[in-house]
């Protein structure tokens, strides 16, 4: 997607504005300033397409919408991997990367705005006449089970508990480097057992994007899930408080 040149041309990026109460952003002809969004591939909700910088899909249109709302405009660069993105932001970069979940660790770091999508139910998802999964009583004994296989999405967190889980119960958790339609088509192929997602409705655009009948993959709702944070826009600490606040007011006006 034209990415790997648009990422060296955009390492100038990183040094500006990095002083207190700056936007951390490049005015453009259209007089409004500009803030970069480095992005992973999260197909179908966050992706590329063929001009190497537009994206598109439910975030993508969500965090647009609320950059003009704030008064800003966005140039995306990506898909990049997430350990690139924050390794970027942690160095210093002076850009953003949006629907991130707020840990501790993370918050220490960077700056993050209000949730965006507010309203998750995040859920496990597994194949259909997956009988097993009933046996479980709770979320964490489902994920200490080193029989079953958990999906996990490289570098995306789901929070500070279950990210310590599976940090600790490595043995039976596989990284998967790729985007939630990966993540069906590993379930759906027996490859992992189940994974955790955002929803029943994300489920089935994942499952839909993936190629796979949405009613192969069944969602199942574990209640300590509901603890797992709302995605953000997550910031470089370079990037102003100002930037942070127009976010966070369009925020309170888009509901």
């Amino acid at each position: 997607m034209g990415a790997t040149a648009s990422l060296i041309g955009s390492l100038f990026l990183s040094v500006i504005a990095s002083g207190t109460g700056l936007s951390s952003a490049v005015d453009q002809p259209s007089g409004k300033p500009v803030i970069q969004f480095l992005y992973p591939d999260v197909g179908p909700f966050l992706q590329g397409v063929s001009d190497g910088e537009a994206v598109r899909g439910p975030i993508a249109a969500r965090v647009e919408a609320l950059a003009a709302k704030a008064g800003y405009e966005i140039s995306w660069l990506g898909p990049i991997p997430r350990n690139r993105i924050l390794a970027d932001l942690q160095d210093g970069r002076a850009a953003c990367t949006p629907n991130v979940i707020k840990t501790p660790d993370r918050e220490a770091r960077f700056k993050f705005t209000k949730p965006i999508f507010p309203q998750i139910d995040w859920v496990v998802i597994t194949k259909k006449n997956a009988e097993w999964i009933k046996a479980y009583p709770s979320i964490q004994a489902l994920l200490r089970d080193k029989a079953r296989v958990y999906g996990s999405m490289l570098g995306a967190s789901k929070g500070p508990v279950i990210d310590a889980m599976t940090a600790e119960e490595a043995s039976h958790v596989r990284p998967i480097r790729g985007t939630p339609s990966d993540l069906v088509k590993m379930i759906a192929s027996g490859h992992v057992d189940y994974s955790i997602v955002s929803g029943s409705e994300d489920a089935k655009a994942a499952a839909i994007s993936a190629g796979v009948d949405p009613s192969e993959i069944v969602a199942v709702h574990f209640p300590e899930l509901s603890a797992v944070g709302a995605g953000r826009i997550m910031c470089a600490q370079t990037v102003g408080d100002d930037l942070i606040a127009a976010f966070d007011r369009a925020l309170a006006g888009a509901r």
